[in-house]
């Protein structure tokens, strides 16, 4: 068996392609990055690469896939606040829907027979029941959701027996060396200053580590990438309040939590936001104040998997990794 990573040079790609080398498997990651980011050691002989955009087609037809190989679709544009400014839903689309039909036709063409596809849990929009399920409706908050809904819906249309995708949907993913959203909070922090919520941090907001995430997809593809859609998050998230007062501790900080009216926060941030100069992409701060929590029950039906990390260490990971790279 050999997979085929798709945008396996992100954060994500990187973390599987080093559980897949480590298991002796044989890699090809497939980017659009001019070279691998990932330092292998002595595990790079197993390991293939190209520079390619999934979205050009006739580009990806370049990379060689038999019938045997499992894809591992990682390739997505990562959500940033304000980028692009203008045009959002064609931005995320070419890569997530256009990236993924391409995919689909080469897979055929190829007749390659099974997909681990990484969307994400913000298809789901509105955190109004805890936990969700995988049936819960999809209504996502904006143009990345959007786009991955759309993808999933022609990825679902696709399955057959003889085209077997296995759809995922990580809450979000961090780990040492993970960023992104947390940044702010971590210069907060890490500068002793006041850290506002967004609502009382009664809510529960849920993480899923990228080596768990890694060690799912290898998992999937054990399984032979059953036709499911599959939830991923940490078993027992805690309250917001307690989750970043033990990171604050643990830190040696002395800043402090200051509530604050959800609501009115976010309506602040929603106008920051038209004027593309908000801190968060609204797909981000409209659930913030909400249980953002996943059933993950399939996962341990299907996969054998049970996350093996608290969102608590995930977080001060991160926190520590942000402070040794400040050094």
């Amino acid at each position: 068996m050999r997979h085929v990573l798709l945008g396996g040079n992100g954060y994500l790609g990187c973390e599987l392609t080093r559980t897949l080398l480590t298991e002796r498997e044989d890699v090809h990651v497939v980017d659009l990055a001019p070279k691998l980011a990932l330092e292998l050691a002595g595990l790079s002989g197993r390991l293939r690469y190209s520079q390619i955009d999934i979205a050009n087609l006739a580009q990806l037809q370049t990379v060689p896939l038999s019938r045997d190989d499992v894809v591992h679709h990682l390739a997505s544009k990562l959500l940033i606040p304000n980028q692009p400014r203008f045009g959002r839903d064609a931005y995320y689309s070419r890569c997530n829907v256009t990236g993924t039909q391409n995919v689909l036709r080469w897979m055929t063409d190829r007749r390659a027979a099974e997909m681990v596809f990484w969307s994400t849990d913000m298809v789901y929009g509105p955190a109004l029941v805890a936990p969700r399920t995988e049936q819960y409706p999809r209504r996502p908050f904006g143009p990345y959701g959007r786009s991955k809904v759309a993808a999933e819906d022609m990825l679902m249309a696709a399955r057959t027996d003889a085209l077997r995708i296995t759809i995922l949907r990580p809450r979000l993913i961090i780990g040492p060396g993970r960023l992104g959203i947390l940044e702010r909070l971590f210069q907060l922090i890490a500068h002793n200053l006041p850290v506002p919520l967004i609502g009382d941090g009664s809510n529960r907001f849920q993480f899923v580590s990228a080596s768990d995430c890694a060690r799912a997809s290898v998992l999937v593809a054990r399984k032979h990438c059953p036709n499911a859609e599959i939830n991923l998050g940490s078993a027992d998230p805690p309250r917001v309040y307690d989750l970043l007062s033990d990171l604050i501790r643990r830190a040696g900080s002395k800043s402090r939590l200051v509530r604050t009216p959800g609501s009115m926060v976010k309506a602040v941030l929603g106008m920051l936001s038209a004027l593309t100069i908000g801190p968060m992409d609204r797909e981000q701060f409209m659930i913030a104040d909400q249980d953002v929590v996943l059933d993950i029950s399939r996962a341990a039906e299907l996969l054998d998997w049970i996350p093996t990390q608290s969102d608590e260490d995930m977080l001060f990971a991160a926190y520590a990794t942000f402070c040794q790279k400040r050094a």
